[in-house]
């Protein structure tokens, strides 16, 4: 939604004279115990300890509660704290006491922003007088106003406005990151940052959004860093405290992670993110009853977001709850119809609820892709088997059976291409808008027009990720990989995320350079040890390089994240064992994959090898073999393997 005439602020010398004249009036006749709070006070502030300051602030408006300039204060340290509720308090006392507009309009947007009134904060900010010297601030306040409304034109133009009066105002700079942050545009949020920490090393908020930033771009062990110097600063600020234990947690640092909550439930005894950090592991401990119950903790709007929506899904499908999930997951798929997990989750809770055909209709659109991954075409190949068409789903059950590396497209939008054609023409240089019209361009297979839909998002701005992907997806889908891997590698340089992961291994391995791949692979692990695609990535990668005792480890941390009950991954480790001549351990690991899944080619294949390769049982080598090859009869390998069990 476009909002062309937005109002900017107004200002003017009768602000700036009201500010003289209330600080003349605050300090006239003040009592010695507040004028000693307030000083007290301030120190805490050059100290960034603002809890400190806030309970001085406290106790100078106790002593004198006629002080406006102490209730101001006050108001702006709560909101410093995300405290809307006593920031408004002090705000509508200093009001009561005859505090001019321009002292306090600003302060008053900022704090119905907070307290999630946007319009009312809009009215504020530009139909309220504000003074010149808090008039950064409230075009910082404003520009954040109308990105929550989803106008990040008119957010651009506030914050740009802003930094015209204040052309070093670090927060200012941190807000234009943020702005680019959410318009997919990296390298120009990593800019801003890198402005903001220059102007103001002790910023805060802008090093966690770098933290955030980096997070994003090269995975979590280099985020800690940012996060960490941020709490040097300041160790109590929640936010960075917020983003210091997910990190953690999601690095499977799952002690530090509990640790950084209970500091968090310390500072902020209701907070949403810290029980939604307690939930997690305990459904990592697979407790999902507790999980559960602590997300009943979790309310606001932060409840309603999609991580902790998933981790309900996540526990009430685990509980046997498939009805709960699939209303959850049906709501997430809704407002995110392209994320191929979400969708698999929901066809994954329709096919346990017994509704095989809607499950179907749900997976259908991602297992019969060419990129289609190991675990949604398994899944396809169980539900067609409930279905009861079993040539289908032995189609799909085989193609599963051997998982390899391939580029993960986007699902196709949904949006009409009218309407998707409409909304990049008034927008051509919107990431938003332009991305899912190219979307809708090369689902019908019109590459040039793609091209030249995607050409001026791209032109002279290599920053936003999704769009160099997209330019890759295009020119992968035209057949020209070279252009795709140079597309591919401008994201890379900008992001090394999963999504550029998978594709330019993908690219590159489909152009034979292995050892290219490899690089990737392992850059991308040395800044995300804790992923599983990327482990996953890596270990398919050394298995196809034959790299067997490198590959090992890498199977047994997997395991150890997502349990036994993976056929494929136990006979990847039955397979990696009998290469390296573990013949009794890789024996117990096949038959452990094949009493999972016995009519699985990969398991069957993988146990009739360990067999004979031990050469302890001619005869059931035999049998697995003479199956195996019955489910493959062009295979050359498990033909080979089958002639040498009948001379046994």
């Amino acid at each position: 939604m476009l909002y062309p005439s937005r109002q900017l602020l107004t200002s003017g010398f009768r602000g700036m004279l009201a500010i003289a004249l209330l600080a003349g009036i605050a300090h006239a006749a003040i009592d010695e115990d507040a004028r000693e709070a307030f000083e007290a006070a301030q120190t805490h502030i050059t100290q960034r300890d603002l809890r400190s300051a806030k309970v001085e602030l406290l106790n100078a408006v106790a002593a004198d509660p006629e002080w406006i300039e102490a209730q101001l204060k006050l108001a702006e340290v709560a909101l410093e704290l995300f405290d809307p509720v006593t920031a408004r308090e002090h705000i509508d006392k200093a009001i009561k006491l005859d505090a001019p507009e321009t002292a306090y309009s600003h302060l008053l947007g900022h704090a119905l922003w907070l307290s999630g009134e946007a319009d009312k904060a809009e009215a504020v900010l530009t139909q309220r007088t504000v003074a010149r010297a808090n008039m950064p601030y409230a075009y910082r306040i404003l520009g954040r106003v109308y990105m929550d409304q989803g106008d990040t034109i008119a957010a651009g133009r506030a914050f740009e406005s802003g930094l015209e009066i204040a052309p070093k105002d670090d927060r200012l700079w941190t807000e234009v990151a943020r702005l680019r942050y959410v318009v997919s545009d990296m390298g120009g949020a990593t800019s801003a940052l890198e402005q903001a920490i220059a102007l103001n090393p002790a910023n805060v908020r802008a090093l966690e959004l770098r933290g955030r930033l980096v997070r994003d771009q090269f995975g979590l062990t280099a985020a800690l860093p940012w996060f960490e110097r941020g709490l040097q600063i300041d160790p109590n600020d929640v936010p960075l405290l917020e983003e210091y234990g997910n990190t953690l947690g999601e690095l499977g640092r799952y002690g530090d992670m509990l640790m950084q909550a209970r500091k968090i439930l310390s500072l902020d005894t209701k907070n949403a993110k810290a029980f939604y950090m307690q939930a997690t592991l305990a459904g990592r401990a697979g407790n999902y009853a507790l999980a559960r119950r602590i997300m009943g903790k979790v309310g606001g709007r932060f409840a309603e977001l999609p991580g902790p929506q998933m981790l309900v899904a996540v526990s009430e499908y685990e509980l046997g709850n498939f009805n709960t999930a699939i209303e959850i997951l049906t709501r997430l798929v809704a407002a995110q119809p392209n994320n191929v997990e979400l969708n698999s989750s929901l066809a994954r809770a329709l096919h346990r609820s017994g509704d095989h055909r809607a499950a179907w209709d749900v997976i259908a659109p991602i297992a019969n892709r060419e990129d289609a991954d190991h675990y949604s075409t398994a899944l396809a190949g169980r539900i067609l088997e409930a279905l009861g068409e079993r040539d289908a789903a032995a189609f799909r059950l085989d193609r599963a059976a051997y998982p390899k590396i391939v580029t993960p497209l986007a699902l196709a939008e949904k949006q009409s291409p009218g309407t998707a054609a409409a909304e990049a023409a008034r927008e051509p240089r919107s990431a938003r808008k332009v991305l899912p019209y190219v979307r809708v361009l090369l689902s019908a297979g019109q590459y040039e027009q793609a091209r030249q839909a995607i050409a001026p998002l791209v032109s002279g701005n290599d920053g936003v990720v999704d769009a160099q992907l997209l330019v890759g997806d295009v020119e992968m889908a035209a057949g020209n990989r070279a252009g795709a891997i140079a597309a591919y590698d401008k994201a890379r340089k900008v992001a090394l995320n999963e999504a550029v992961l998978g594709r330019l291994v993908a690219a590159y391995r489909g152009a034979e350079n292995a050892d290219a791949a490899s690089q990737v692979i392992a850059e991308f692990l040395a800044y995300n040890p804790s992923s599983l695609l990327g482990q996953r990535v890596a270990a398919f990668d050394l298995i196809d390089r034959k790299i067997w005792d490198q590959a090992l480890p890498i199977l047994y941390r997997m395991r150890a994240r997502i349990g036994f009950n993976d056929s494929v991954l136990n006979a990847n480790v039955a397979r990696t064992l009998t290469a390296l001549g573990e013949h009794d351990d890789a024996v117990r690991e096949a038959r452990l994959a094949y009493r999972i899944d016995p009519a699985n080619l990969m398991t069957t294949y993988a146990y009739g090898r360990a067999v004979l390769m031990q050469g302890d049982d001619a005869k059931r080598a035999r049998d697995l073999l003479r199956k195996a090859s019955k489910l493959a009869p062009e295979n050359e390998d498990i033909a080979r393997d089958y002639r040498a069990a009948q001379k046994l």
